[in-house]
């Protein structure tokens, strides 16, 4: 009964767990949409995707039998190549969103479209309720034909505030979150990789304790039949030197005439 309340835990727990990651994945899949952040969109995707591949490994040796679960090769494959994918898009990201903190890379993606005259810079600008990038003036939407009309912005929606500080934050929460469901997909993978380790150097020292065992009641066996052969033969020896109680027997030797 304790065995079944505690597989039944597991499995709630993970389940938890996996929601909460799917719908911190699918917020950030969302903010990347609306605010046009300069996030690949595979990004939140593999974030919300990984969440079950691990799901599924966590709750596998629980539903399935051990030695479907535990014992086979592939297991143990599927979750390392869990651990160095996530952790290999965990690195990616800080090394290009968090410990870089380059300026220049949010904008240059603003310039951009500022050159193709793209309408996201309107949608972000009526996001974080800003205009332009540097100042509310600079690379606004609307677009100015001239500088007279580069205040277009501000008369239109009354912000005043820029977007270029707001718009990097908002990219850095993004890739922030979502390296923390990477994170803990890569701890829940050791986690599944370090049970499938304790489960089979179990198994390994059952057989080795059956194999030990096999081979004393071999020995045992063995020493049983040695011994009553031993037994046997002392029998026959004792009775071959115990005299008879019959008398002897005698034969008449005829005499030749």
């Amino acid at each position: 009964m304790e065995a079944c309340n505690r597989k039944r835990l597991i499995v709630g727990v993970a389940m938890l767990v996996t929601g909460l990651l799917e719908l911190i994945a699918l917020l950030q899949l969302s903010n990347i949409v609306r605010l046009g952040l300069p996030i690949p969109c595979f990004v939140p995707t593999l974030a919300a995707v990984l969440p079950i591949v691990t799901l599924l490994l966590s709750i596998l040796p629980v539903a399935c039998s051990r030695i479907f679960a535990e014992r086979r090769l592939f297991y143990p494959a599927i979750v390392a190549g869990n651990i160095l994918f996530a952790g290999r898009v965990l690195g990616k990201l800080y090394c290009r969103f968090v410990r870089s903190h380059r300026h220049n890379f949010y904008e240059k993606k603003w310039e951009h479209w500022f050159q193709k005259k793209s309408c996201k810079i309107g949608r972000i600008e009526r996001a974080l309720q800003c205009c332009g990038f540097s100042t509310p003036y600079d690379r606004a939407f609307p677009f100015a034909d001239n500088d007279s009309e580069s205040g277009m912005c501000v008369k239109e929606y009354q912000f005043t505030e820029p977007c270029g500080q707001k718009w990097a934050y908002e990219t850095e929460m993004v890739v922030k979150s979502c390296m923390f469901v990477f994170f803990i997909v890569l701890l829940a993978s050791f986690v599944c990789l370090f049970r499938w380790i304790r489960a089979y150097r179990k198994s390994k020292a059952l057989s080795r304790e059956f194999d030990v065992g096999d081979e004393e009641s071999d020995n045992d066996e063995a020493s049983t039949t040695e011994f009553s052969e031993i037994v046997k033969m002392k029998d026959d020896a004792t009775e071959a030197q115990v005299p008879s109680d019959d008398p002897p027997s005698y034969y008449v030797v005829e005499s030749r005439s």
